[in-house]
């Protein structure tokens, strides 16, 4: 139920309205009082209105809203949970908000000079992580092994730190392949740590890192911890060891911790996550447990094929979702069809039945553990003019393009920003990586912006492209052409013919996505936040449509599961429950047939009333396809069909099919 407008009733009144509408369950959330909390929040369960009505809470009897720390996983959701208490308290506007990231870096930015950092900090993005790693492994490698590439050590040096593991447990379990390298990875390791420490340059896992030895620090921790009285940890089940060492700091110094998430819903062990960090949590903390059981979203039917997933699971809080909504009458469906051809029409005829019935398409998803398996679905989709769109992913800063823009703006904010300035300075024609390395060198080293640009500048005699490099920090630079926004576009008009001369026909579509990320940066009054706050957030995502006319109606979505988090629809489709996929061919062990089974939990939970599994029986070559393993889990609460026969194929090209006849065309 929506709150009243009234805003001005005495604190009884303000109570009834955070507790109207609420089940009992949410009720005991909002007016838990002990000093650690763990909620496990089932799918659907209500879980954001129940956090933001607790915040209000805690402010309407008496708790500073400053001293209220709320982390979630992205920005937006935190803005929200703000924004909606307000509407109960509105001094619940002034709470501290943030993911991870975003307020590390805060912390680090407010209280450089308490730690002797310099006032110019740079955020490295992953690409630039990945080219600071590069030159330092260079000076290191030798030619007698296959060593690692850059990227590699990336993975592997962040899931290290992310978990606190040694490089060689790492390396050992996940890249056997590279054991002889364990000994240069870890110079790798060393090197590139005193190469952020000398340019103050942080990357994700060092704002983490920050975080967590601030709050240890024997005169620091205290200091900040008492900014806070209560933390609210959303999510919590995607937690890795590195963020609960930030966690435990905080109880450490009497701050209270409600952390909130579900167990069956953690699907990112490949960074690191584990149910057995929140298991872990709560044990430690000696944490009272609320449950949140009763699901807003699935009708019961649904939420049969949920639980029975749930209960497959190794490792469970003991709960079950019910339903709020009742029984439909609707059964899910395993739909069982001869190929992925008769797989791709028969899901678009499903898509178009719900259509014809009075479902938007805007409600309708295709689910899938991996993008290859609904290329097939896209081929037919455009065939029969169905608009879509793709959630797969895929964020603002990992295209190139922007990366480009946003380099310089790190450029003109960092001179020891080294990852930065290789990479606007290869844009260059005829610079190639040892020459702008040469150059690098020479500019962070060179003690001003100013004395940088006449470096550039002189090179520019015999490379004329680099003149547009440095006209382009300038200009980014110079306060006097407005707010960040102004100098951006600036920025991107004077690098515009190297961007589109190396981008070519593509510059088009990359010159939007630009313009996209220029049009955020309006909203910030100061160029290096921006900047900073971009690259923590990647907050910008890209999409590719297929549609005859896209304008015409909203479209269909086309997702993986682990994109479709947090997402619902009315109905969704599951192509492909054959073995391999759901669950994937690289799942052999005990602990990665659980994760794919939460990845399933997680997929399956996203419908609201329709929910259709397609399994197509042939391979291209004619064998049998190996039914999934998890059939048997959900058989039971499913109806089982048989699809249309494979459709004839579609003839490509303008030749008929008859007999040769001569024909007079003359």
């Amino acid at each position: 139920m929506p709150p009243t407008d009234d805003a001005y009733g005495g604190p009884e009144d303000t109570y009834a309205r955070i507790l109207s509408g609420l089940n009992e369950q949410q009720q005991a959330v909002v007016l838990a009082c002990e000093p650690d909390v763990a909620v496990v929040a089932g799918a659907g369960s209500g879980k954001t209105e129940t956090l933001t009505r607790r915040i209000a809470r805690l402010v309407l009897d008496g708790v500073e809203p400053e001293r209220i720390l709320a982390i979630t996983f992205t920005k937006q959701a935190a803005w929200n949970m703000r924004d909606r208490a307000a509407r109960y308290v509105p001094d619940a506007r002034r709470i501290r908000l943030g993911t991870f990231h975003s307020v590390a870096h805060a912390l680090v930015m407010e209280n450089r000079h308490a730690m002797r950092l310099p006032d110019k900090i740079s955020i490295l993005g992953t690409d630039d992580a990945i080219a600071a790693i590069k030159k330092v492994a260079g000076a290191l490698r030798t030619n007698d092994e296959n060593l690692p590439r850059a990227a590699t050590i990336n993975k592997i040096m962040s899931f290290c730190r992310n978990t606190e593991r040694a490089i060689g447990d790492v390396i050992h379990a996940q890249y056997p392949q590279y054991i002889h390298a364990i000994d240069f990875v870890e110079r790798v390791s060393m090197a590139y740590t005193a190469f952020r420490r000398k340019n103050a340059l942080f990357d994700y896992d060092g704002l983490l890192e920050a975080m967590a030895k601030m709050l240890e620090h024997d005169r620091l921790g205290p200091a900040i911890a008492e900014m806070f009285e209560e933390a609210l940890i959303d999510e919590a089940q995607d937690l890795n060891a590195l963020q609960i060492r930030i966690v435990r700091a905080l109880r450490k110094h009497d701050v209270r911790v409600m952390f909130v998430g579900d167990p069956s819903q953690s699907i990112y062990q490949f960074r690191g996550a584990s149910p057995d960090i929140m298991f872990t949590l709560i044990s430690e903390c000696s944490a009272r447990v609320y449950l949140l059981e009763t699901n807003y979203r699935s009708t019961a039917e649904v939420l049969e094929v949920a639980n029975a997933v749930e209960d497959a699971m190794r490792k469970r809080i003991p709960r079950e979702l019910v339903s709020h909504s009742g029984v439909s009458g609707l059964l899910p469906r395993i739909i069982e069809v001869t190929d992925k051809a008769a797989e791709a029409t028969a899901i678009v005829d499903a898509i178009l039945d719900r259509k014809n019935e009075g479902m938007e398409l805007e409600d309708q998803a295709i689910v899938v553990r991996s993008t290859a398996n609904f290329r097939h679905v896209e081929v037919e989709l455009i065939a029969r003019k169905v608009p879509y769109t793709v959630k797969a992913g895929v964020k603002v800063n990992e295209a190139g393009a922007v990366r480009d823009l946003l380099c310089v703006a790190r450029a003109s904010l960092n001179l020891g920003n080294e990852p930065a300035w290789q990479r606007i300075l290869q844009l260059v024609p005829g610079v190639g990586e040892k020459k702008a390395a040469k150059l690098v060198d020479a500019v962070s080293s060179s003690g001003s912006l100013l004395n940088a640009l006449g470096i550039v500048l002189d090179a520019a005699v015999k490379t004329k492209g680099l003149a547009s490099v440095a006209e382009a920090v300038r200009l980014v630079d110079d306060e006097r052409g407005g707010p960040p926004a102004s100098r951006l576009r600036l920025a991107l008009a004077a690098l515009e013919p190297l961007m589109e001369a190396e981008y070519r026909d593509e510059w088009k579509s990359r010159k939007s996505d630009v313009l996209a990320v220029i049009d955020i940066a309006q909203q910030h009054a100061d160029l290096d936040e921006f900047v900073s706050s971009l690259t923590i957030e990647a907050s910008v995502e890209l999409t590719r449509t297929g549609s005859a006319d896209p304008d015409e109606e909203k479209p269909l979505t086309l997702t993986t599961i682990h994109s479709a988090k947090g997402l619902e629809w009315t109905a969704v489709y599951v192509p492909s429950m054959i073995e391999g996929h759901v669950p994937t061919v690289y799942a052999q062990a005990p602990d990665d047939i659980d994760e794919e089974l939460r990845a399933f939990y997680v997929l399956v939970t996203r419908a609201r009333t329709h929910l259709e599994f397609f399994k197509p029986t042939v391979m291209p070559d004619g064998t049998l396809r190996t039914a999934s393993r998890f059939e048997p889990v959900i058989r039971d609460h499913c109806l089982s069909e048989r699809g249309a026969a494979s459709p004839k194929r579609r003839r490509v090209g303008f030749g008929v099919a008859l007999e040769p006849e001569a024909v007079e065309l003359w």
